[in-house]
């Protein structure tokens, strides 16, 4: 007896805990269009994650972009995807552990210009929006949480911007901090940040949307998400096969290298 209701009052919690959450789409994904955002801006004309390839995207017209957001040893908000500069300098020495001065001085003598989130922020025109993905290897890790959350209520963009992350702790912290700010899942087979790799972590951030790798969408799992009235993307996308993936799943966007890559095979 004790077994079972214990199971009972788990039940009983998680159903509460569903019953709280109320995904919304972000205005600035309009229903009527698939929508399309720069992958790191825009990788096939210019370095991903610069100043210069997030300045291509806009100028192709793309509606927002994509960056990826991790701390220096300084503290600073560094946009920058992998943990280490192995692909540019062939350091291997940890973003974590070096003062954003000095990685942007090594970035420099590559012409790989490594910005900051402010910098990026600077340059964004009125009326784009901008998904920022906070990278973090631990399941907490507030202090980059708030900072991007104050550098986001500094630029009053609370209402264009997307924070989305492979970490679920971190969507659940942000939405604690301000509950109405637009949070996105991330998910892939592929990702090992967790021992428990799998999509039921949306359960427990409660996101407003979910961000698909491309080989793992199928009927079976998009079907489960949009039970919960999610808006559903993919990444990345970069070509008509893929396009014709995300059209026959009816998904409502995608992440792309290529900011002048043709929809009209994946629109409806």
């Amino acid at each position: 007896m004790v077994p079972l209701f214990i199971f009972l009052i788990l039940i009983l919690i998680f159903y509460n805990y569903q019953a709280k959450w109320h995904p919304v789409r972000p205005d600035f994904y309009h229903s009527e269009e698939l929508i399309k955002i720069g992958h790191r801006g825009a990788p096939v004309l210019a370095p991903e994650n610069t100043i210069k390839s997030f300045t291509k995207a806009f100028e192709a017209e793309i509606k927002g972009v994509e960056l990826d957001v991790q701390l220096s040893k300084d503290g600073e908000l560094v946009v920058f995807h992998d943990w280490d500069l192995s692909n540019i300098t062939g350091s291997s020495k940890q973003i974590k552990d070096m003062d954003y001065l000095e990685m942007r001085d090594l970035s420099y003598k590559y012409n790989c210009q490594i910005p900051l989130l402010g910098e990026v922020l600077d340059i964004c025109p009125i009326g784009k929006f901008i998904n920022i993905e906070i990278k973090s290897r631990y399941y907490s890790n507030i202090r980059i949480v708030e900072k991007v959350v104050k550098i986001i209520q500094q630029y009053k963009i609370e209402k264009s911007v997307v924070i989305s992350s492979f970490n679920p702790f971190v969507l659940q912290c942000a939405k604690k901090i301000i509950p109405d700010l637009s949070t996105a899942y991330l998910w892939s087979s592929e990702d090992v940040s967790f021992l428990y790799n799998s999509p039921l972590w949306l359960w427990m951030c409660r996101p407003d949307s979910f961000h698909i790798d491309i080989n793992n969408a199928n009927e079976k799992i998009i079907r489960l998400v949009r039970k919960n009235n999610l808006t559903v993307l993919a990444f990345t996308v970069n070509n008509t096969s893929d396009l014709s993936k995300v059209q026959e799943l009816e998904l409502d966007g995608i992440f792309t290298d290529n900011p002048y890559l043709k929809l009209s095979s994946a629109s409806s």
